[in-house]
């Protein structure tokens, strides 16, 4: 009896310090290896158009025939009938480089949510033919012609991104998403949810010379022809490149990170939401684009907000950084409600509250319409070309419309002191450096331009203006209320802009300290701009509909922008009631508004309330936009938009 008490209590002990010693991981093994996934799953779905997933075990069989076959969905609706737990194992990135497999069918989540899940980069090329070793993270790698829609991601997911790489042909593409790594092809992503943090810290390690491009996102990190809507992250992100010169281009986002030149084609956010901070730091030799929602300029934004913090430590990188996007092919009522931080060395820094800067393209560029910013813009630079602006940093292609900033603006310049003229700076509480119309907005946000060399000989040019910097064109019936400071020798100071100021307004109250300009524009008190009986009101609005552009009216609203007018809804002078238009059949279908009309024209959307919406630009024949799930008046027509079919 002895002996057996004695040899059970050997077994506990050895098993003790096999633990200890020699610890088992929670995550053994990929759900792809034989015996993790269920393999009779395929085969009791295929003929169905709908195929079930109800366990862990079923969701990796799913998956792991992406990654050994030709056949992609098509055709089919992949369905979640339970929320999945996928703890036991770790899911490497599904990919078929021998086929160049992709997923093309609907992932319908069906308001299941995802927890557990640790994605690992799969790694694809690398060999003697390639230009690139492409690192691919996702629960897809690649989607193409597909719909992925009501998906979450909670926060006990992960990506898991090995901080070296090692090869000797091609350069390295970093692609890391949580939900997708690449999507191409008429995708839709549609109410998905990202919940789970990416930390990564690429580095290579190789004797030879390679360039790494880098792109990381809270959904999807590559997209081309893809519109996402009503999507939220939720995801921490964090890029430390550490000392790595050769990362040539990174781009970090909230929701989705490098679209390629897809002019013609239609990529599109809207009604997207960022929740979680954002961190890029490191030195690169490259450029580092970052924004809260997108940073590409590529997509068309529209009705979505940031916030959170987005920060930027980019050394000797050029930095093009935005609360909502790095930079605008059109975005329509956005918003930003965090701070936005950056310091960078490189030669151009160009950093806005709503987006950095706008990007030329005759056939898509729109106006940055109805945006604002409410964080904080904290700057430093020693940079060649500084723009800094409340909601836009840099502007040659973009009329600015009914926007505003009540975020304050602190830069410091550490620049080398030169009369070069490739040393300017441009600050602006609205826009930095601005080419375009600024039509019926207003800034609110305090300017400082700190001089981190007050002391050595030389000087900087630029200048630093309530409302806009440098103004190459006309700003329109705009008002700023903030003070502006400057301690930069031939930094020119102003409370609104130097030039092309027509039916603007400035607070003479504001506190205003550096070398000044001749002041243009028109001086209201504190008092007068926030009474209604003082003209003040009355002659932003008797200016509202004119400079070019529709806009906007003006009104006090109790407890809002401290007393002072803000944009209020209405039907503007010019545009047609909505029983005016000859519009044809409207309808909504798939969370799509639809319009059959027989001429050209500017068709007004409302709530039924009475506030408009947008103003759709119409054409013969049938014209399609996405709008937020609501009840809308168009053409005299009541119509309800509501979520895409299951």
């Amino acid at each position: 009896m002895k002996r057996i008490a004695y040899r059970f209590f050997l077994i506990v002990l050895l098993s003790v310090l096999a633990v200890e010693v020699f610890p088992v991981s929670a995550q053994e093994g990929s759900w792809f290896d034989e015996g993790n996934y269920d393999e009779e799953w395929l085969d009791k779905n295929f003929d169905n158009d709908v195929m079930i997933i109800s366990t862990p075990e079923e969701l990796a069989a799913f998956g792991e025939y992406m990654t050994r076959s030709l056949w992609n969905y098509p055709d089919k609706t992949v369905r979640l009938a339970a929320d999945i737990d996928m703890s036991a194992h770790k899911w490497i990135t599904p990919v078929n480089e021998q086929f160049g497999g992709y997923f093309s069918g609907v992932f319908d989540g069906d308001g299941y949510t995802i927890s557990g899940l640790t994605v690992v980069p799969a790694e694809e090329g690398g060999g003697y033919d390639d230009d690139y070793k492409r690192v691919v993270a996702g629960l897809f790698g690649t989607v193409r012609g597909a719909e992925i829609r009501d998906l979450t991601l909670d926060e006990t997911c992960r990506v898991e991104v090995p901080e070296m790489y090692s090869f000797y042909y091609g350069n390295l593409d970093l692609k890391i998403g949580t939900i997708a790594a690449s999507a191409e092809g008429d995708v839709r992503f549609i109410r998905c949810v990202n919940r789970a943090d990416i930390v990564t810290t690429p580095v290579l390690r190789t004797g030879d010379s390679h360039e790494i491009v880098c792109s990381v996102s809270g959904l999807v990190a590559h997209a081309d022809e893809v519109k996402f809507l009503d999507c939220s992250n939720e995801g921490k992100i964090i890029v430390d490149i550490q000392d790595n010169s050769d990362v040539v281009d990174i781009r970090v986002s909230g929701l989705v990170g490098r679209c390629g030149p897809v002019y013609g084609k239609e990529n599109r956010i809207v009604s997207c939401t960022n929740r979680g901070n954002i961190f890029v730091s490191g030195n690169t030799s490259g450029s580092v684009s970052v924004g809260g929602i997108s940073s590409n300029y590529s997509f068309r934004v529209d009705s979505c907000e940031n916030h959170s913090v987005v920060k930027v430590n980019a050394y000797e990188g050029s930095a093009y950084v935005g609360g909502v996007s790095s930079a605008s092919m059109g975005i329509t009522y956005c918003f930003n409600r965090d701070s936005v931080i950056c310091e960078s060395d490189g030669f151009e820094v160009q950093v806005g509250g709503v987006c950095s800067y706008s990007f030329y393209n005759s056939s898509q560029t729109d106006s940055l319409y109805t945006c604002g910013n409410e964080g904080e813009i904290e700057v430093k630079s020693n940079g060649s070309m500084l723009s800094v602006g409340g909601v836009m940093g840099q502007n040659t292609d973009c009329p600015v419309v009914d926007c505003w900033n009540r975020g304050g603006l602190k830069i410091e310049s550490s620049a080398p002191r030169s009369s070069s003229r490739w040393n300017a700076i441009y600050a602006g509480g609205l826009v930095g450096y601005c080419e375009e119309p600024v039509y019926n907005s207003y800034n609110r946000g305090n300017i400082s331009l700190i001089d981190a060399h007050i002391d050595e000989e030389g000087s900087s040019q630029g200048s630093v203006g309530g409302l806009v910097g440098k103004a190459y064109e006309l700003l329109w019936n705009s008002y700023s209320t903030g003070d502006v400071y400057s301690d930069v020798a031939g930094v020119k100071v102003c409370r609104l802009s130097e030039s092309n100021v027509h039916f603007c307004y400035y607070n003479s109250d504001a506190v205003i300290e550096g070398t000044e300009v001749d002041e243009q524009g028109i001086a209201y008190r504190t008092a007068e701009m926030q009474s209604a009986g003082s003209g003040f009101l009355e002659a932003l609005n008797n200016n509202a509909t004119k400079g070019g552009t529709s806009c906007r009216n003006w009104g006090y609203i109790p407890g809002e922008n401290d007393g002072y007018p803000v944009h209020i809804d209405r039907i503007a002078d010019g545009v047609d009631s909505p029983a005016d238009h000859s519009a044809g059949r409207v309808y909504a279908a798939n969370g799509r508004l639809f319009v059959q009309s027989d001429r050209s024209m500017q068709l007004p959307v409302y709530k039924v309330t009475g506030q408009i919406v947008k103003i759709m630009n119409v054409v013969e024949g049938l014209n399609t936009d996405y709008l937020p799930c609501g009840v809308y008046v168009v053409a005299g027509q009541v119509v309800a938009v509501t979520a895409g079919n299951k």
